[in-house]
């Protein structure tokens, strides 16, 4: 069967008893495999017969597997034969022009968000980029992440930097730039698991409300092009609040992805954070938000919340500090808006693994942070000592 491979196409297609095969009508050779058990594999058939596996959906997305299938053939017709592994050909010695010249292209194809990774390496481990491979060593890596620590930074942040650092050298590892990863085996830095939850207070939330209200009626009528409410904020902040999405997925958000029938939103596996498909269900404040958002003419890959071109907005900061300001809320970051959800589903006696599912944590640790705030199921636990 022929279609135009996209995440949502993906998705939809239901097992068979017998494993059947979609391809792409943009770039011929391109194919999912559809087994029974639902398992979906990409591959590359270059030339008649001859075929490469390129991963496995949803851990590559569909944008993903095309520009493999564009690198296939590129090899192939460079007279490279796909199937077999590729010689050294590395011979860089510095990080910096490992970064440069082989992982950041690397990063560019495979990773959600390419340019927040290359900016921390850049950046936060800038200090390695002149490095010789032979001269970074676990005791200067431990000492690089104690002073970050000195200076300033939590446990947390010097663990994530260093994260990036490793993820780095394992690919050149990987790739025989440099075997082995010379700080593979070393742990990250012990730092306090109570992860900060900040939620708002009754007070708070209302205050919050009358200035986005106040707000949207000293803004002049919306543009037909964009959308009906007066301003983007103030539908941002009432989806978010009411379904707990994460920023990148609420910008990402198509209304291909909004059902009101069902009401409910589709999170798609290459927006995920956990690279997994959820569904969360819209209460009537966040479905009356869809409601009036939504317009004749709005075509099913239109981005909800975009600008002129049909591009997705990629921060709201200015205008998100302002209506702290104005409403008198202090630390009070858009990610709390998701902790503010799982709070309030959790004082509600909502149990923990709904809320889990909700929110799409990969692990049941993440969501045991809310567990404080539910009594109900302690003194459920506790009245079984009866």
């Amino acid at each position: 069967m022929k279609v135009k491979l996209t995440n949502s196409i993906i998705e939809k297609a239901k097992p068979k008893q017998k494993p059947y095969e979609l391809r792409d009508t943009k770039i011929l050779g391109l194919i999912v495999r559809v087994q029974p058990t639902g398992r979906k594999t990409y591959y590359c058939e270059y030339k008649r017969g001859s075929r490469v596996k390129l991963g496995v959906f949803p851990s590559l997305c569909a944008k993903q597997a095309h520009i493999k299938a564009l690198k296939v053939f590129s090899d192939f017709h460079s007279g490279i034969d796909p199937r077999k592994p590729k010689q050294k050909s590395i011979t860089v010695k510095r990080f910096g022009k490992f970064l440069e010249l082989h992982y950041f292209p690397w990063v560019d194809a495979n990773h959600k968000n390419p340019t927040d990774t290359k900016n921390r390496l850049n950046a936060e481990c800038g200090y390695f980029l002149s490095f010789r491979f032979s001269d970074i060593t676990p005791h200067i890596v431990d000492k690089w992440r104690l002073q970050k620590i000195a200076n300033g930074n939590s446990p947390h942040t010097a663990n994530k930097c260093f994260a990036y650092l490793r993820a780095a050298l394992s690919k050149a590892d990987e790739w025989d730039v440099h075997s082995p990863n010379p700080i593979a085996k070393m742990k990250k830095v012990r730092a306090d698991k109570s992860l900060r939850i900040r939620y708002l207070t009754s007070n708070e939330e209302t205050r919050l409300r009358l200035s986005l209200d106040e707000r949207d009626s000293k803004l002049p009528f919306a543009n037909p092009n964009c959308h009906p409410f007066k301003g983007h904020l103030m539908p941002m902040v009432l989806i978010s609040l009411n379904t707990g999405m994460r920023r990148g997925e609420l910008f990402s958000l198509k209304w291909e992805h909004v059902n009101f029938d069902l009401k409910q939103v589709s999170i798609t596996a290459g927006n995920a954070k956990s690279r997994k498909v959820r569904h969360i269900p819209l209460n009537r404040e966040a479905l009356g938000a869809f409601q009036k958002l939504y317009g004749t003419g709005l075509a099913p890959d239109m981005y909800v919340f975009r600008k002129k071109g049909n591009k997705p907005f990629k921060d709201v900061k200015n205008s998100w500090a302002r209506l702290l300001l104005e409403a008198d809320v202090s630390n009070f970051r858009w990610h709390d808006m998701r902790h503010h959800f799982a709070s309030k589903l959790a004082m509600a006696g909502v149990d923990l693994n709904t809320i889990r599912e909700l929110l799409g944590h990969s692990s049941y640790e993440m969501t045991l942070r809310y567990a404080h705030l539910s009594a109900r199921h302690k003194a459920d636990a506790v009245a079984l000592l009866m």
